[in-house]
């Protein structure tokens, strides 16, 4: 029994190894030298043609641009990465609009899965009442730049307002705020009304209880639009504040608004003491001081105003440009001149409003440019000087001239516009008065 199970196991042994040597020699079969091919080494470039689908998710967004913000910080809070759209933007002529960052407006963008921009879209002017220009919207445009493969195209297109009146009367409780807001008066309607009156009224102090207060102003929106619409200029505002009556209109002349009181005297100042909307003063005008560049004691002749770079930079009044460019220590440079031999000056720009040349004609309140620190500067700021008969006077202290008075025609078209205001007014006496605690 032992010697067949060992003959068993030799017996499977063996066949096992006859199998594999019978393989084994199907496999290495030798073939004769003449059959074998030359030795060869190819090699091939295989093109890789990475495909990218046209048609990709995407996703929209919304973003409002910050103070200081650059177009790249602001695309990407939009969530997208994209190079390209970046240098079409700084070289195509209407794509450099989208540089012009203004702090609170509204830009949206079509985002790729790749993070490539398909839309750009992005609103000039506004809605808001511009304070340069009497409660005047400025003209809302509508920046777009498209995606077509890797180009990119930009267009700029005036988008139509719809308009209404809207009439308001508050009796004042504690604050104008206080009570504008209690009764829905936009917040830019009661700034325009502590805009005008400043000069006479502290509202911190002067307003008492049972001040009251009329309003008539204008509503905008967007032609067809369902969004909420917004302030646009105030037309007319009546304050009794401890029995005294303040008066104010808008009524039009030379092709623009300003504000008049009801016995037509202009209230509009030729010159905005300010040429920044927000800015805090760095450096004031002075006889001599330590200059942070050159380390060494040298008069002032302007006032510095402190703020980030790309801050609009606003003419303070009406004039023609005389210079628009370089000059050394002071960097970029626009000088404008203005009637009774003003002229302004406003360095350090980080970049110059489109178009802006000499001879142009400029209004209040236009761009000339944006805050920078071109030349010699230790931080981002803009040096404004004031210049009466070429001498430099402090742009802070200098007595600021009225607007140009009334001829007798634009008089008389004046007294006929206060009126149709009166009348206007009139009719809220008639409505409930609102009134709080």
């Amino acid at each position: 029994m032992h010697r067949n199970k060992h003959f068993f196991h030799v017996a499977i042994a063996t066949a096992a190894v006859g199998l594999l040597g019978a393989v084994t020699a199907f496999g290495v079969a030798p073939l004769a030298e003449a059959e074998l091919p030359p030795e060869q080494h190819i090699t091939e470039t295989i093109p890789l043609a990475l495909e990218v689908p046209e048609s990709l998710d995407s996703f929209i967004q919304t973003e409002t641009i910050r103070r200081g913000d650059t177009l790249g910080q602001l695309v990407g809070r939009l969530g997208a990465n994209d190079p390209g759209f970046l240098r079409f933007a700084a070289g195509d002529p209407v794509g450099r609009l989208a540089l012009q960052m203004r702090a609170g407006r509204t830009v949206q963008a079509e985002v790729d899965a790749l993070g490539r921009i398909q839309r750009f879209t992005y609103r000039f002017g506004g809605l808001e009442a511009d304070a340069a220009d009497a409660g005047e919207p400025t003209p809302l445009t509508r920046l777009e730049i498209v995606r077509d493969g890797d180009r990119f195209t930009a267009t700029e297109d005036i988008i139509p307002l719809e308009r209404t009146i809207e009439m308001r009367s508050v009796e004042i409780r504690s604050s104008l705020f206080a009570a504008t807001d209690a009764v829905g008066i936009p917040e830019g309607v009661a700034i325009r009304v502590a805009d005008i009156f400043g000069g006479d009224l502290d509202f911190d102090r002067d307003l008492r209880k049972g001040d009251r207060l009329r309003v008539v102003y204008e509503s905008v929106r967007e032609e067809g639009s369902l969004d909420q619409a917004q302030a646009g200029r105030l037309l007319a505002v009546e304050l009794v504040s401890a029995g005294e009556r303040h008066e104010a209109f808008w009524h039009e002349r030379d092709g623009r608004g300003e504000y008049f009181t009801f016995d037509g005297r202009s209230l509009k100042k030729s010159f905005l003491r300010n040429p920044l909307e927000f800015s805090r003063i760095s450096s004031g005008f002075s006889p001599a001081r330590m200059h942070p560049v050159l380390r060494d004691w040298r008069a002032h002749k302007g006032v510095d105003f402190a703020a980030p770079i790309g801050t609009r930079v606003r003419a303070t009044a009406d004039g023609t440009v005389e210079f628009v460019g370089q000059q050394r220590g002071y960097g970029n440079v626009v000088i404008v001149n203005h009637r009774n031999q003003y002229s302004t000056l406003y360095a350090h720009l980080n970049d110059f409003a489109p178009g802006l040349t000499p001879g142009a004609k400029i209004r209040q309140g236009d761009t000339l440019g944006a805050v920078g620190m071109t030349g010699w500067t230790t931080g981002p700021h803009l040096h404004y000087e004031v210049k009466i008969d070429g001498e430099q006077v402090d742009p802070m202290g200098v007595a600021i001239p009225d607007s140009k008075p009334l001829s007798p025609g634009e008089r008389r078209a004046l007294m006929a516009s206060v009126q149709s205001i009166r009348e206007q007014l009139a009719q809220l006496d008639s409505l409930r008065v609102a009134s709080f605690q």
